[in-house]
């Protein structure tokens, strides 16, 4: 006999949070074409402050999913590895301690402070030849970042639905 626990849905606040992750990593995609065709600088700029609601979405996300998995584990949880492993069926049967989290939370969390460096780099050298090089490894860390921040909210979002109860179909 399955168990259902009263969780929060947490996808459509997972969506909006991919779709403006997304967002982000492709708005600065298109401002580092414009950089190094000699274009305006605006572009890259435009892309650090899409990272703002990006990053509310994601917090509010968080929340939902946090709150989630304290109810799934019946643990504090605190971090995105302890979401993941509060919320991976796989491991419902593993004492919390032993769980193990995504090997691609690391990455992503690299990936993304990566990205915030190499922006606050060119935001600085913003009139000099270093520009367009901080530009491009921003945009490469973006990519990687929002690459794998779209799958880890996927992935959590839909593993957590598993023990959501069920919804009555609607006619």
């Amino acid at each position: 006999m399955s168990t259902y626990i009263d969780l929060k849905d947490v996808r459509i606040t997972g969506y909006v949070a991919m779709g403006l992750i997304a967002l982000v990593a492709a708005e600065s995609v298109w401002g580092t074409v414009n950089d190094w065709q000699g274009g305006s600088s605006s572009w890259s700029f435009l892309a650090i402050m899409l990272v703002i609601p990006a990053g509310v979405a994601f917090f509010v996300w968080f929340r939902g999913v946090t709150h989630n998995a304290e109810a799934i584990a019946l643990h504090g949880v605190r971090t995105v590895p302890q979401v993941w492993k509060a919320s991976d069926p796989a491991q419902r049967d593993v004492p919390f301690a032993e769980r193990v989290a995504s090997p691609l939370i690391k990455p992503w969390q690299y990936g993304f402070l990566a990205m915030v460096a190499c922006d606050v780099l060119e935001s600085l050298l913003l009139d000099t030849p270093a520009y367009v090089v901080f530009s491009t490894l921003s945009t490469l860390c973006a990519i990687g970042a929002a690459g794998l921040a779209c799958f880890l909210v996927l992935r959590i979002s839909v593993m957590q639905q598993r023990f959501a109860v069920p919804q009555s179909k609607r006619r």
